[in-house]
This record gives structure tokens, sequence and C-alpha cells, in this order.
């Protein structure tokens, strides 16, 4: 058997959706059943799970690095560990069945929300919290959300601009100009999972919860753009993300676009917002080196 014992206390939903479907993936090129611990987020899916508690003789297997790489097991009990943030390890059958949502909760939920799916759409899904500044991750500035929507999308006008994030007030201030612009506010993170597997088009940042929006919202005539990379510097040199994005999803690289100048105002707004963001942090750290300093001074 095949079960990832640490599902919940390893990352965030974007993550929990990740070791899950590579463990079903895993387990099935192995031949191999699989389980999971109790998880807080099944009640809304339609598939129950096979709830293991007892794992302690488990043999623990480890995330071999950060691409795909293939796991040739024995007929024996492991403890999987690690992100596995590829669509290469996934059943994709399997996997779109263990994530289907139970009826009730989510035709409720689209009757809730039916203006958002009131003509063709195109779901917007904004990262902000700890990627600003995140010395690891890419950063996408408004400007490659605006310029996917304007350059991939050539009747984004007639269509609902749907917006996702976890930071609904930047996206708001940059945003709220489009007359065809919808904000999910007041949404739990399943919630806004739900409403994009309902959408049409996507338009994703390189967080691991975007992507679980458009790979289960993806229908054969859906457009999916994504940044040009996951990760930066240093740490894009070290850890291969070539296998995180599916290779059909469409790169846009914003640096290459130019806002027309009819966007000019929401530019110059755009840079005095993240100056004002890149003044705060700095702050922030040299506030806590100063604070360190004293602290040892106190102490020497």
């Amino acid at each position: 058997m095949l079960i990832f014992s640490k599902l919940g206390q390893k990352g965030n939903l974007g993550n929990q959706l990740f070791q899950i479907a590579s463990t079903i993936g895993i387990a099935k090129k192995n031949n191999l059943n699989y389980g999971f611990p109790e998880w807080k987020s099944s009640e809304y899916f339609d598939k129950n799970h096979n709830i293991v508690k007892d794992y302690i003789d488990f043999e623990p297997l480890y995330e071999k690095n950060y691409q795909y790489s293939e796991y040739i097991l024995e007929n024996n009990n492991y403890d999987l560990n690690g992100w596995f943030q590829s669509e290469k390890y996934f059943d994709i059958k399997l996997t779109k069945d263990f994530f289907k949502f139970k009826s009730d909760f989510f035709e409720t939920l689209i009757q809730k929300n039916a203006i958002l799916f009131s003509k063709k759409n195109i779901l917007v899904s904004v990262r902000r919290g700890d990627f600003v500044n995140h010395p690891y991750y890419f950063q996408t500035s408004f400007r490659y959300y605006l310029l996917a929507i304007i350059y991939n999308f050539p009747d984004w006008k007639n269509r609902n601009l749907i917006f996702a994030s976890d930071d609904i007030p930047y996206c708001k201030f940059h945003f709220s100009f489009l007359e065809n612009a919808f904000f999910l506010e007041n949404s739990t993170a399943i919630e806004q999972l739900a409403l994009a597997t309902k959408c049409d088009d996507f338009i994703i940042s390189n967080s691991t919860f975007s992507w679980w929006m458009a790979w289960l919202g993806e229908k054969k005539y859906s457009k999916i753009i994504r940044p040009v990379k996951n990760f930066r510097d240093e740490f894009a040199k070290n850890n291969d993300d070539s296998d995180f994005f599916p290779k059909r999803w469409i790169i846009f690289d914003d640096s290459k676009f130019k806002l027309p100048n009819q966007y000019f105002f929401l530019k110059l707004k755009g840079f005095v917002y993240q100056l004002f963001v890149d003044l705060k942090y700095n702050y922030l750290i040299h506030l806590k080196f100063f604070k360190n300093f004293v602290k040892k001074v106190i102490r020497w």
C-alpha cells in the first residue's frame, strides 16, 4: 500500500491536491492500493477515500528531486513524502474522479454565483500572500494579468472576468476599472476551486492553487495562460521546474508586451503601488535587523 501520512500538514490546499493525485498515480502504476489519513476537505468530494490510521510500519519514500521521477516499487507498504508537483505522476481518470465535487454542494454554489456564468468567462487567479518579495518564487505583477487578458483574448470585453485571489483588495485596486470584472469575495478556497471547474479559460499565477483551478476546470476548448516560470534566481538554478506546468498550457511573457497608452494611469498607479510594497518590505527587513542588533548589544 502507498499512503501520504502528512496530508494536511505539508502545505495548503493546492499542495494537498498534488500529494493526493500523485499518491494515487504512483500507486496505480505500481499495482498498489492507496490510502490517506483523515482529510478535512474530503467532505466536499464525492469519493470516499480509504482512511489509514495506523502507518507506523510504513517505509518512508521521499521525493527524489523537484522534477518528475520514476518510482518502481515492490509489493510493500510505503509512506510518500514530498511535493510531487507534476501532472506526469497522475492517473488522469482516477484523479478527475477523486476530485469530483458533491452535487448538493456544487449545485448550490453555482446557483448562488449564477451571474458569473451568464456569458463566456475567463478566470484570473492572482497569487499574492507569501509570494510577494519571496526569494524563491517568480513574481507576477498586475501587468502580467492585464496584458494576458488583452493579448490572448480578443473578445475579452464581451466576457465575464472572474478574479480569484488571496488578496482581493489588490485585485480591486488594479482591476476594478474593468466593467466586466467580478471578484470572488468571501469565498473559501474550496468554493473558489469548485467555481473554477465551471469556467471556460484561465490566466493563472505560478501557485499550486492556481494550477489546480486551471487543471480541474480545463476543457477541450480551454485556453490556459501561465507565467514563464515557477521559481527564480538561484533557487531556479538548483530546482528544475520544467515539469510543473503541462506543456499544452500557453506561456505568456509580459515583459515582451507593452500596455496600450490608454492604460497610462493604470501603469502609474501600479508603479506607485509596487514602490510602496517594496519600501514597506525593506522597512520591515531593516527594522528586524535593527531589533536583532539592539538585542545583541543588550546581551553583550
